[in-house]
């Protein structure tokens, strides 16, 4: 059943009205869409850790400006958890002003109340700044965790522009990797998603850093090939050796592609890393990402403080770094 609308003036939120279908093509107009916000992403976290979506339309004077997806779940009947990350989204890219979004973000306070029964975490796709932070206070919400950094690469440029963009460095070391005799294999099913996945736990325990659960890898994948939105499936891509049927990878890569993409999980080998078959991987995925239409790829989390070699490779492509206001609940 359609839960009610909530309004703040001008601004409503209906939740859970028209079908998925409409859903997804309103995701489809969000030039930069994130994956948490895909409905993809929602069923996978349903299987995994029993969470419920709420699908929220954002409209202004019966317009609608956005879209915005909750997940919730309920423990001993009493315990409600809420969380809205990386939302809401604006349609064709028109981001309203901050008037706007504060009577948004109100009726999400009420949506989603924190209190002794009802936990929030909100991570909002807002950029970082003392206006919008003072905003969400206003709106009730307290902040207790550090935004989120990525680095967004723009594919609508042409290839010379793309590889222009980049650092030098990482530019020359691109070009020893295209001259190193790698086999790009692209894969647009991620059939051999278990096995990076078990690369990744690997150098997780490594690295000392939370890798993505597989079972969680793989449910997002499935929903994604299943095919909930224009534009939605998945890419991996490996670097071999050599042609051989045993040539070993040197280094291999998963994107989800929910209308832009994001880089999900990167591993390379020792010979990978001093090849730069990274580069090469991340570079061939562009390229095919590009082909299929997509305008941007999420390169997913940096970190300069913790994990500086990986902020300084992404911010290398010539991305746009991005940081938002930080976790609220």
């Amino acid at each position: 059943m359609p839960s009610p609308s909530t309004s703040e003036g001008a601004v409503t939120i209906l939740w859970n009205e028209g079908t998925v279908g409409e859903w997804a093509a309103l995701f489809a107009r969000v030039p930069r869409s994130t994956l948490p916000q895909c409905f993809a992403y929602a069923g996978a976290m349903g299987r995994t850790h029993g969470f419920v979506p709420r699908l929220g339309l954002i409209r202004r004077d019966g317009t609608p400006i956005g879209i915005v997806q909750l997940l919730e779940r309920r423990t001993l009947r009493l315990f409600h958890q809420r969380q809205i990350h990386r939302g809401p989204l604006w349609l064709d890219g028109i981001e309203p002003d901050l008037e706007i979004q504060e009577a948004v973000f109100r009726l999400l306070r009420r949506t989603c109340p924190d209190n002794p029964l009802n936990r929030a975490s909100l991570l909002p796709e807002l950029a970082a700044g003392p206006e919008a932070e003072a905003m969400l206070q206003r709106c009730g919400f307290r902040r207790f965790g550090p935004g989120y950094r990525t680095v967004w690469l723009d594919l609508s440029r042409g290839e010379e522009e793309l590889r222009a963009a980049m650092a030098r460095d990482w530019r020359q070391r691109l070009k020893g990797a295209e001259k190193a005799g790698l086999v790009i294999d692209l894969d647009w099913e991620a059939k051999n998603l278990p096995w990076l996945m078990k690369q990744e736990h690997e150098q997780a325990l490594t690295k000392q850093f939370r890798p993505m659960t597989g079972a969680l890898a793989v449910r997002i994948r499935n929903a994604l090939l299943k095919g909930g939105g224009k534009g939605d499936g998945v890419l991996m891509v490996a670097a071999l050796e050599d042609r051989s049927k045993t040539a070993a990878p040197a280094a291999s890569a998963l994107f989800y592609i929910h209308g832009s993409a994001t880089y999900q999980i990167g591993w390379s080998s020792e010979s990978g890393r001093k090849s730069g078959a990274m580069r090469l991987v991340l570079w061939r995925a562009a390229l095919a990402l590009k082909a299929r239409g997509v305008g941007w790829l999420d390169l997913g989390g940096i970190n300069p403080d913790s994990a500086p070699g990986v902020t300084e490779f992404k911010l290398g492509t010539g991305g746009q770094a991005a940081e938002s206001a930080g976790l609220f609940r």
